[in-house]
């Protein structure tokens, strides 16, 4: 609940407020920015003044050795200033990303814990759009955000103060142009904002249409798709260039103002400079002083007018990024930490469930397992078996009834304590890029390597890991192509035995092998169930000999549910017949 209220305050602060709390763990850097800004401001005022007296003593009567000091003068500073813009560079870019870094974290930390109602309708490549796409636009607004607009102020008060100490009818014009174009600015500064919101939608789905594709390219490929795919690709591409070529002219608007009024205040300036040097009531350098900082005028001025655009793509990438954290998982995390020590009861009481409102899966199911039974699930695809496991560990909430383990509703329990006591071994293996030891135990540097391998083989999978060059500190590669279907499921065993579970959830981990590789597997899984509660999904009626009992589903509903051996010799029940639907296939 914390969480949930701290995600709901994030909500209601302005964007920038809350954009700016990332920035308070790096205000020391933040600070040392401003004073390095301060100092190269101070430099770019100071060469201007050094290049007017040295035009006023060359066409005067300047020494030489006067000449070449303010020569000598003007290229330190030169060299200076062009070191302090390198650590502006630097320490900008540090502090947006350090910054900005938190804001993906905290994303890619919350997608995580959403339920999986919102992940069922999101693609990959989408998130990664959602987490990096959009915080990159803020990140190269903030990594210029101190250096540009903090810089281009000061230099601007800078150029205006010194210009009201030497004339103030060129520093008036001057300021009414500064203050009208910033104004302008200001003014018309979210213009382009839901425009380049858009963008970045369009870019995701793009996005999400190259992940999805390639993740399928074998189904592409042997089916013919890739033309298909290809009108898909250039379809979505010409959303992002209408799009993006439509928040790119609203995000220049406000640039193009400023260079007209620049333009026009450049003329006035000259025209009042060149006057004042024809009436003999300046110099030559200070009409040259004069025309450079009205020339410096504009390099700010433009700053800002750049910043404006990358404010209102940052601004688009903060309001998805809010909007993503404004978002609250269905799944309510409960009070209690513990579960009973040893093998769980597993109990359903009128469990209804539907993936959407308009159909239901699971109707009124009830049934109770004690600790250390094991459950055979069977039943025609699309019939409710992988809801059953998939409400256990609470990957979706129920519609109505409860369900029990340990004699704990496990809505009342906190998720770490459900998943530290439920382990559950899927059809597909994920491998994650790292070494086959982090892969094994997911990166819990608590367990040993004695530990894993003592447990790889107890399962058959020692062999597979001694024949490797580098045994644990083999490097695997992400998606599981490296293994078979064999080794796979093995690995997938592995991975649940090290986490010692008191329920373990089987589902269909024989479905694509062979009979010898499934005997092998058998007797790994009869390994990890003793001592724990089990419940096996199975298409193959022979990997379910060892369990105690049986339960039937068809269309949502419970047609059966009784101890196997009882139902085995019952002529008239459900698993009966399909025992012997099973064995005429065999001798078919």
């Amino acid at each position: 609940m914390p969480q949930k209220q701290e995600r709901i305050q994030q909500q209601s602060k302005p964007s920038m407020t809350w954009l700016f709390q990332y920035l308070r763990p790096v205000k020391w850097r933040m600070l040392a920015l401003v004073l390095l800004l301060f100092v190269m401001t101070a430099l770019q005022l100071l060469n201007p003044q050094l290049v007017q007296r040295f035009i006023d003593q060359a066409t005067g009567s300047g020494s030489v050795s006067s000449l070449l000091s303010l020569a000598g003068l003007y290229l330190l500073i030169a060299v200076l200033n062009q070191l302090f813009t390198v650590s502006v560079d630097y320490l900008g870019n540090d502090v947006s990303w350090r910054a900005t870094n938190r804001i993906r974290a905290d994303l890619l930390k919350h997608v995580l814990l959403l339920d999986m109602r919102f992940h069922n309708t999101k693609t990959p490549g989408e998130m990664i759009e959602r987490i990096d796409g959009d915080v990159t636009s803020m990140s190269n607004f903030f990594a210029m955000f101190v250096a540009k607009i903090i810089g281009s102020f000061v230099l601007l008060a800078g150029i205006l103060g010194y210009m009201f100490v030497y004339n103030w009818p060129i520093a008036a014009t001057m300021t009414a142009f500064t203050c009208m174009s910033i104004g302008v600015m200001f003014g018309i500064r979210d213009m382009g904002v839901n425009a380049s919101q858009s963008e970045r939608q369009a870019n995701a789905a793009l996005f999400g249409l190259i992940e999805e594709r390639i993740a399928g390219i074998e189904d592409v490929q042997a089916n013919g798709g890739v033309p298909r795919l290809m009108n898909r690709y250039h379809r979505a591409m010409r959303s992002v260039f209408l799009f993006g070529r439509r928040a790119w002219m609203r995000r220049v608007m406000p640039w193009n103002v400023t260079v007209v009024m620049f333009t026009v205040t450049v003329t006035i300036v000259l025209m009042i400079s060149v006057h004042m040097y024809l009436r003999g009531q300046i110099t030559l350098g200070m009409l040259f002083l004069f025309f450079q900082y009205t020339q410096m005028l504009n390099d700010p001025i433009e700053q800002l007018g750049d910043q404006m655009q990358e404010f209102q793509k940052a601004k688009s990438g903060m309001r998805r990024a809010r909007e993503l954290l404004s978002l609250q998982s269905e799944i309510a995390e409960g009070g209690d930490n513990e579960l009973p020590q040893g093998p769980l009861s597993v109990s359903f009481e009128q469990v209804n469930f539907g993936y959407n409102e308009e159909q239901r899966i699971l109707h009124d199911i009830s049934f109770m397992l004690q600790p250390g039974e094991r459950l055979g699930l069977i039943g025609r695809t699309g019939s409710g078996k992988s809801s059953i496991s998939r409400l256990l560990l609470r990957l979706y909430n129920l519609d109505t009834g409860v369900i029990r383990v340990g004699g704990v509703d496990i809505r009342s329990l906190r998720l770490k304590a459900l998943y530290q006591k439920v382990g559950m071994v899927t059809q597909d293996v994920q491998l994650f890029d790292g070494t086959l030891r982090d892969n094994l135990t997911l990166f819990n540097p608590r367990l040993s390597d004695e530990e894993i391998l003592e447990t790889t083989n107890r399962l058959g999978l020692l062999p597979w890991i001694e024949a490797l060059p580098e045994g644990l500190d083999s490097r695997l590669s992400a998606g599981g192509a490296s293994l078979s279907a064999g080794e796979a499921q093995l690995f997938a065993l592995t991975r649940v035995f090290l986490t010692k579970p008191s329920l373990v959830i089987l589902d269909e981990p024989s479905s694509r092998l062979d009979a010898a590789t499934e005997a092998i597997l058998q007797t790994a899984v009869d390994q990890l169930l003793e001592g724990c509660t089990g419940i096996v999904i199975a298409h193959r009626l022979a990997t379910l000999d060892q369990v105690d009992k049986i339960m039937v589903l068809r269309q949502g509903r419970m047609i059966e549910f009784g101890a196997r051996a009882a139902l085995a010799q019952n002529p008239s029940s459900e698993y009966a017949q399909l025992l012997r639907a099973n064995r005429q296939e065999e001798f078919a």
